[in-house]
């Protein structure tokens, strides 16, 4: 039993580590947090199934590639016509804005979608997966986890070998020296921050079979991929995809071994353990990491 709920755990963490990966790129490279994380989580899910799968009829990969690429969109116009103007600010305001901005996606997924909650089966239907042993994996789930093994690969691969990854190694690392050697650096904060929109998009699109697509959806597992992020360690990659499935693994076992009723609850009371213990979390990042 406990192999099949830490299965299922786990395909829940990849969600936490999509969510955690984004609030890392932005921390990293604009040095605040992206507390919109959450509404880009249910303003994708309400794209992604009412206008690109019900109403246009698009095929799931189609829809998903439309709906990443609009909340891409949305990132990069936040970074460029708000972000921009307030570097010189104290970070306290830049967040308070993902803050509003957030609360604006929010309000526009009511508005445009209705407060009526959505249903989507997913491309897999109802069906009920494969078996490993006395293990039954979802195909959602499984489309979950290997949609996370991808995007770690690659963006492992973008960071580290492309002109890009230099780029944004570069003005994380330092702004204006990065600026002075000719980078756009206005133009890779706009990339920064559109990628991590895609991230918590995908994850929105990703639970959408699982669970009704609501207004309040994105709220909670947006604050869980915060958790994850500082259970791995703030600002760390790798901690952040570490740090989204042991939450998303421990949060099982504890609803499981206490109770579902707590599951929310558990998240938190995780952190506080490692706030308690470890409070750099597990895999915490190095200045020099970042070069």
């Amino acid at each position: 039993m406990l192999l099949q709920i830490t299965a299922s755990g786990l395909a829940m963490g990849a969600i936490y580590a999509l969510i955690a990966l984004g609030y890392a790129f932005v921390w990293n490279t604009m040095a605040i947090v992206n507390f919109a994380a959450g509404e880009f989580v249910t303003f994708a899910a309400y794209i992604f199934v009412a206008t690109f799968i019900t109403q246009l009829g698009f095929p799931f990969w189609l829809a998903l590639a439309s709906a990443a690429a609009v909340m891409a969109l949305l990132g990069a116009i936040f970074s460029r016509v708000v972000f921009a103007r307030l570097q010189k600010q104290r970070p306290l305001v830049a967040i308070i804005a993902t803050v509003a901005f957030g609360i604006f996606l929010k309000e526009m997924a009511r508005i445009l979608y209705g407060p009526e909650p959505l249903i989507y089966t997913g491309p897999f239907g109802s069906g009920s997966g494969i078996h490993v042993g006395n293990i039954v994996i979802g195909w959602q789930n499984l489309l979950i986890l290997a949609v996370v093994v991808v995007l770690t690969i690659a963006q492992g691969i973008v960071l580290k070998r492309t002109m890009l990854g230099k780029m944004m190694r570069a003005v994380a690392l330092d702004r204006d020296t990065a600026a002075l050697m000719g980078i756009p650096v206005q133009r890779v904060l706009a990339g920064t921050f559109a990628w991590s929109s895609v991230l918590a998009a995908l994850a929105g699109m990703l639970l959408a079979p699982l669970f009704f697509v609501t207004t309040e959806m994105g709220s909670m597992v947006g604050l869980k991929g915060f958790v994850a992020m500082i259970i791995g360690g703030f600002g760390s990659i790798p901690g952040a995809i570490i740090g989204g499935l042991l939450l998303g693994v421990g949060e099982n076992w504890a609803s499981y071994l206490l109770s579902s009723t707590y599951r929310d609850v558990i998240a938190f009371v995780i952190l506080l353990l490692f706030l308690a213990v470890r409070p750099q979390g597990l895999l915490p990042e190095r200045t020099a990491d970042r070069a």
